[in-house]
């Protein structure tokens, strides 16, 4: 009996630890998912804020569609300065876009090791409700797949992904002065995960809120524009806690506090092709899962393309890679397209 006693202690003990093992590696995934997609959802956010607000740069080819040369065609020859736009202003009151991203990030820490995807969607409209505020709403639609490495002691090879995930995101921009502008947005995300661990399932809901502020500045220089840009985030997660094959699994709340710098510079070619290139560095003020060997920054190299096709028609590209942060890795792609009216 004493024995059977001891063997029963033995499996509950064993089993604790594999449901602890099995959280540390869940919670370290779980911050890196929410600091990966809040930082590529304000990304987003960010990056149509500053091309409808920002000041365009000199020479820029506007398309008027009220103008006809004198063989009956329409001139494409007209720039910012002739169709009268000062900086920061634009040449349609209303606004709407679509915009597709992509992430990849993974990592390599013992005991949350993992490979994972990404994949977001906006689509949003706005409205310059004065020369100097720009208003906005965005929502769209998320996909998570997270390939699991040797969780819980090599137990766990499942898979975490999403089943759904939605997000409405209000934004804003004020004008202080042609060049300095203010950028905010409040998110909240709705998500339904599906956690494997090989051999059974469980799901769980999370609520995410977020809430981005940020400064720019803008130096303009004939074709080139130099900006930097000054931000913080901050994001809280309300995760439900389940059960998956007998075993119980916590799934504490999250958040995460966040400082952002950014320094930028693009250069317009041929009136209508501006590329641009722009370095962001990340701080964790606080965060509720300590980081893999506490490392709270990060470092992202950014490479895009702005085409102002016309008066009416952004098309932009984007892709950055991040670095610095231990045991992790991140890559991601962006496509945007807008119309003004």
């Amino acid at each position: 009996m004493k024995y059977l006693f001891s063997l029963i202690v033995l499996l509950v003990t064993l089993a604790a630890v594999s449901a602890f093992a099995e959280t540390n590696g869940q919670q370290q995934a779980t911050s890196d998912v929410a600091r990966s997609s809040s930082q590529a959802l304000s990304t987003m956010v960010q990056g149509r804020v500053a091309t409808i607000a920002a000041p365009k740069p000199a020479g820029l080819k506007r398309v008027s569609h009220n103008s006809i040369d004198n063989n009956g065609n329409i001139d494409i020859s007209l720039n910012a300065e002739d169709l009268g736009l000062a900086s920061g202003e634009a040449a349609n009151d209303f606004g709407v876009w679509a915009m597709g991203s992509y992430t990849q990030f993974s990592n390599t820490a013992t005991g949350s090791k993992y490979d994972a995807e990404t994949y977001n969607f906006l689509a949003g409209a706005d409205w310059r409700a004065t020369p100097d505020l720009l208003i906005g709403l965005a929502g769209g639609y998320g996909v998570l797949d997270l390939d699991k490495k040797d969780w819980s002691g090599g137990a766990d090879t499942g898979t975490l992904k999403t089943d759904s995930e939605w997000t409405v995101m209000p934004y804003l921009a004020y004008n202080f002065t042609d060049y300095t502008i203010l950028d905010t947005a409040f998110a909240y995300t709705n998500s339904r995960y599906k956690d494997n661990d090989g051999t059974s399932t469980g799901k769980y809901d999370s609520n995410r809120y977020l809430t981005n502020i940020g400064v720019s500045q803008y130096f303009m220089l004939d074709e080139w524009t130099l900006s930097g840009r000054l931000g913080y985030m901050y994001v809280s997660g309300d995760l439900g806690s389940y059960s998956r094959g007998g075993t119980d699994i916590a799934n504490p709340d999250s958040y995460l506090s966040q400082m952002n710098v950014e320094a930028k510079a693009a250069y317009l070619f041929d009136r209508w092709i501006e590329p641009y290139t722009a370095i962001r560095y990340y701080y964790d003020l606080g965060v509720s899962t300590r980081p893999v060997d506490s490392d709270y920054d990060e470092f992202e190299g950014v490479l895009g393309l702005n085409l102002y096709a016309s008066d009416v028609w952004t098309v932009g590209l984007e892709g950055g890679a991040s670095a610095g942060r231990a045991k992790y890795e991140s890559y991601r792609g962006q496509a945007t397209v807008r119309f003004e009216f």
